[in-house]
């Protein structure tokens, strides 16, 4: 009887010690693959978090709707922990992303040079006007109203647009009525840098409401700043875009590559 005891508690012991080995494993296997991360998954995993802690609260269920997903897919998105379901960015959700945040996202940026391409012609889509604010449904014109203006060597004329200037948000450099030939950062995968005159939009309500300006790409102490070219008093602040506004959603959409001035 006492054999037989001990033999079973032998048993035991071997089943114990095998179980804990295969935790053991088990934990050292996702531990690796944690460190093992691919790069590009991780550089993604990165940017969008920073992006999202800089949108700020609901930042997570915005970009979800923008995507047309649940709120948990982005969840997903973020974990790092093999432990728990993960998700992959899809290649358009990343350029989706891209455009909702107003920022190129790290693996889809380009060290190429612009290339050469000849000078065509792009159509004038909408308007820039400081301190205005339209419906969605206002600000870009319709197929009979529509001009066109030179396109500028170095981008396809398919990813560059024109916007006509409405009162003096800048007339530091450019006056009323003057055109703006526009790239479009995200068909550039072009992040804008300090010192470039970037086309910015603001929304609200839902985006149904659209304020759409120029303005200079500044970097501060506290981060990137977007003043105005405008001596008039009333077009003086800066967006801050390091203290996001749980109302107003804020893109860099283009940079300005020309103006083109009235004769």
């Amino acid at each position: 009887m006492f054999f037989a005891h001990t033999h079973n508690f032998a048993i035991f012991a071997i089943i114990g010690q095998a179980i804990f080995a295969i935790f053991a494993i088990a934990k050292f296997a996702a531990i690796a693959k944690m460190r093992t991360m691919d790069p590009k998954r991780k550089q993604i995993r990165d940017w969008l978090q920073a992006e999202l802690d800089r949108k700020g609260h609901g930042a997570k269920g915005k970009l979800a709707t923008y995507l047309g997903i649940r709120a948990d897919g982005i969840t997903r998105m973020l974990n790092i922990d093999p432990n728990k379901e993960t998700r992959e960015v899809k290649a358009e959700e990343l350029v989706k992303m891209g455009e909702f945040f107003g920022t190129v996202p790290p693996v889809i940026k380009s060290d190429l040079k612009p290339m050469t391409t000849p000078i065509g012609e792009v159509k004038v889509i909408g308007r820039v006007a400081a301190n205005t604010w339209m419906d969605v449904s206002e600000m870009d014109f319709d197929y009979d109203d529509v001009e066109t203006v030179p396109s500028v060597g170095g981008y396809p004329p398919s990813w560059q647009y024109g916007l006509i200037i409405e009162g003096n948000c800048l007339n530091k450099i450019a006056q009323h009525g003057e055109k703006l030939v526009c790239l479009n950062i995200i068909a550039a995968q072009l992040e804008p840098k300090p010192g470039d005159l970037v086309v910015v939009e603001r929304k609200k309500y839902g985006g149904q409401m659209v304020e759409r300006t120029a303005k200079r790409l500044r970097q501060s102490a506290h981060g990137y700043e977007l003043w105005p070219e405008s001596n008039d008093p009333a077009h003086q602040d800066p967006i801050v875009l390091y203290e996001p506004d749980a109302d107003v959603q804020v893109n860099i959409i283009g940079k300005v590559l020309w103006i083109v001035r009235e004769p």
